[in-house]
């Protein structure tokens, strides 16, 4: 029973950890991003725009509608 819930807390941290040169998809993004495009400040809370950004995060820029992930890098 132990050694189970260390299982599922080290993979919940593995998932946290920066892989290659991308993120983790499932990780956790606690700093403000910017609009690759216009340098806009994006908001803390947010709203999601479709269901990609429901479920992983993410933003759309109100100034230029450009569509990110949570660490600010655009989508296309």
């Amino acid at each position: 029973m132990n050694t189970t819930l260390i299982g599922i807390a080290l993979l919940f941290l593995f998932s946290l950890i920066k892989k290659d040169s991308k993120y983790a998809h499932l990780g956790i993004n606690l700093s403000r991003i910017y609009c690759p495009k216009c340098n806009l400040k994006q908001p803390i809370i947010r709203k999601p725009a479709n269901e990609r950004q429901t479920l992983y995060g993410g933003h759309t820029c109100k100034n230029c509608k450009t569509e990110m992930d949570k660490y600010g890098v655009e989508i296309n």
